[in-house]
Parts: structure tokens; sequence; C-alpha cells
């Protein structure tokens, strides 16, 4: 006979399994019967999904450690939509009907990745919170029908807290991303299968590229390989290899190729401690090969790849750290390229703070925490960052100009030249998206 201690937590984790099954199914029930209605239109589904999810209240019911607990627990799971983790990690099927599932989703990164879906539905924060940014694409020039140029454009950018409802749209009526800021974060998905009127599922690259990631032309996909391979060996020859790639190739296939090389040639850690400029310079030649290439067409590269540049120093810089604010504050950093809306989310986080001051303490910190080992001694990679740097970065939050902040700082401290502050704030990678 067992133990009555052992007998308890075996009735607990029982009834735990039985309340997760009767939960989902419920969701996947009263989803079903309502769409059903509708003749599964797919334009009523993100709507009817929503309020389910809003009226079903799950994340007050139980969390994504007893989903785990249930699912272990199973002999046989309901058939897996995506069953090698593709997307999240990992993905849990737990309700699978006929033209939809419920899936939840782990996410232990977070990811800047923009982009639309080929499926529709709608999702709940279960665990953890976000930064959700929503975005619109106008289209300029339609390269192909897997790559397109326009302009894109934010339109809301809001943190999503435990219980926050979204509706999924098909296609470009929802461009999004994610940020997931706490380790790990969950959502609970209702969601088609595809939407085949809304393939192909572009993701999107600031300022102004839309282009499937999924495409994929064996020919170009081996050359690619074989040309890595020839990049990590140190060919002598190698550069010109990929050079005479580019002049040759669509496009399409060139930012492919400039987003491989970019990680060959920067991938040699040495050269980014010391910050030597052969990996700059190489990309620079390959960048400008591209742009010969394409004309017109080929300059969006430049400011694409300049983004993403800032983005994986923002990266790297957080993963120096691990107090929640300040990885919170990198994090806008790296989503968030306006200073207004950077200030309305600190804003929402901490309504009890001014929002100026709290980037002000946030700065200070990092400009005082060590980082043994690299090519500066604070998180902030930026050496001698003192009180000088804080008043510039201090009026800039406040609207000033550099002579204003110049003039203001000069008559508190006479005969000190603020302009090399200035230049090093401004010219910093950290700072950008905050002037």
């Amino acid at each position: 006979m067992l133990p009555s201690r052992v007998l308890r937590r075996h009735r607990r984790l029982l009834k735990v399994t039985i309340n997760t099954m009767e939960l989902f199914f419920r969701l996947g029930e009263e989803i079903e019967a309502l769409w059903l209605k509708q003749d599964y239109n797919e334009d009523h589904l993100p709507a009817i999904a929503a309020e389910a999810l809003k009226g079903a209240d799950l994340p007050s019911k139980l969390t994504p450690w007893d989903v785990v607990e249930w699912a272990l627990k199973q002999r046989e799971l309901p058939p897996q939509r995506d069953l090698h983790g593709n997307f999240a990690d990992p993905p849990i099927t737990l309700f699978s009907g006929p033209r939809f599932h419920i899936d939840l989703y782990f996410w232990f990164e977070g990811t800047t990745a923009i982009h639309q879906h080929g499926f529709c539905g709608a999702f709940q924060v279960l665990a953890g919170s976000s930064i959700h940014s929503w975005y619109e694409f106008e289209t300029h020039d339609v390269v192909n029908t897997f790559a397109e140029i326009g302009e894109l454009r934010l339109k809301v950018c809001e943190l999503l807290e435990v219980g926050a409802v979204q509706e999924i749209w098909a296609g470009k009526p929802y461009i999004h991303s994610l940020f997931h800021l706490d380790h790990p974060s969950a959502t609970i998905v209702v969601r088609t299968d595809r939407s085949p009127l809304h393939l192909p599922q572009f993701a999107y690259e600031k300022p102004s590229l839309a282009i499937d990631p999924f495409f994929e032309q064996p020919t170009s996909t081996k050359k690619l390989q074989i040309l890595a391979a020839a990049i990590r060996a140190k060919h002598p020859d190698a550069d010109r290899m990929a050079i005479e790639m580019i002049e040759t190739s669509d496009l399409q296939t060139t930012f492919t190729i400039l987003s491989r090389l970019r990680h060959l040639v920067g991938a040699n850690q040495l050269e980014q401690m010391f910050r030597i400029e052969g990996a700059v310079s190489r990309f620079q030649a390959f960048l400008d090969s591209a742009i010969s290439r394409h004309g017109k067409r080929g300059e969006i590269f430049g400011p694409i790849f300049e983004r993403l540049d800032t983005v994986d120093e923002l990266v790297k810089r957080r993963n120096f750290v691990t107090d929640p604010e300040h990885r919170f504050f990198f994090a806008l950093l790296m989503n968030v390229d306006d200073r207004e809306r950077i200030l309305a989310l600190v804003k929402q986080r901490f309504p009890e703070a001014d929002p100026k001051e709290k980037i002000l303490d946030w700065v200070f910190d990092l400009a005082e925490t060590r980082v043994v080992g690299f090519e500066t001694s604070n998180a902030l990679g930026i050496p001698n960052f003192g009180d000088a740097e804080i008043a510039v970065l201090e009026g800039i939050l406040n609207g000033s100009t550099e002579d204003e902040i110049a003039e203001s700082y000069s008559k508190e401290h006479p005969g000190i030249n603020i302009r090399e502050a200035i230049e090093k704030v401004r010219g910093s990678a950290i700072f950008r998206p905050l002037l």
C-alpha cells in the first residue's frame, strides 16, 4: 500500500492531468462549434478564437508546467503538428481539430524577427511578457513572387503580459514581431495549418525588404555551402569567388549570399574582441559588389545590414547583464527605433517612475558594470563613459540641441569641452534608437 503522502501527490497530479485535458478540449470544442456555424470562413476565426481564449481565461487556471506534467504522463499525445520543433522551443499540440489546432509554445530566447503568417487564429500569453510590435509594409517594387522592396512602418508597439490576447491574421494585415522578455515565456496559440492564399509567408528586414525566408533553390544553396567552405578554410581566392557569385546572382539570392557572408567574415571572435577592421572592410567589398550589380535596387542592402550590426551589438551587450531591468532596456533598444515609443514603454512597465530618469539610471549602472575580457570594460561598450556623457544623454532625452547641451554644460563646468562627449554618445550604436 502506498504511503498517504505519495497517494495525495498522485491524486493531485491526476487531477492536474484531467483538468488540463478538459480545459483545452472545451476550448477546442467551443471554437470548433462557433467556426463551423461560419462555414469555416477564415475571416471569422481570429475573432472567434480571441473571444474564446478570453472567456476560457486559462492563465488563471493552469501554468505551463501543468501542461508539461500532463504531456510527459501521456502514453499517446494528440497528433503533433510541428514534430521537430521548427517554431517555438518546443511547441506542444494540445487539441487537434479538422481545420485548426491548439498549441502551447515555449520561448527561451527573444528574437527581433519581423514576419507575417501563412495561417490565422489567435494567441494568449500564458507566462512571461513580450514587446509586441505591429507594422505595415507599403510595396514600392515587386522584385518577384518571393521578394518585394518598400517601406516598413511601425504602427503599434506595446507590452503584452500574462492574459493578453491577440488576433492573428494571415498575410500582410498582421506583420509583427514578438520579443519575449522572460525566460521562458509561453503562449497558447489557436491556429489553422496554413492559408494558401497568403503565401509566401514573408519575413521583413528593416527598413525596406520583404523576402520569403523559406524559399530554397538547390543549386544556389549548394554553391553557398561550397563558398562557405572556401572562406572557412581561408582559401586565398575565396573573396574573389564570393564577388563573382554576387555578380551573377539575382537580388533575392544576393541578399541570401550577403547574409551568409556577413556571418562568415564576422565569425572571428578575436577580430570582434579587438575591433580589427578586416571583417568590416571585407564585407564592405561584398556589399559594394552587390550595389554595382543591382544598381538602385542594391542600395537597400546598406541600411539593412547597418541595422543588423546595431542589433547584434545590442544582443552582445544584453548577454553581459543579468538584471531584469537592464535586459528590458536592451530589449527596447533592439526592437524600438523611436525615442517617444521607448519612453512610453518604460512608463508602461514602471508607471511610478519618470521614464527619462529611469533610462539615465540604467545607463549609469551599465557604465559601472564591468565586463572582463572584451575590448571595453563596461556593459555599454563605451570606454570612459562618465558624467559628461550622462549629461549629453540627458539633454538628448529632453530634446535639447547639441549647441544647447554644450552651452548648458559649459555654464556649470567652465573650460570643459563637451563636444567629445557629444560625439561619443551620438556615435554609439547603443544609443541610436534614442537619438
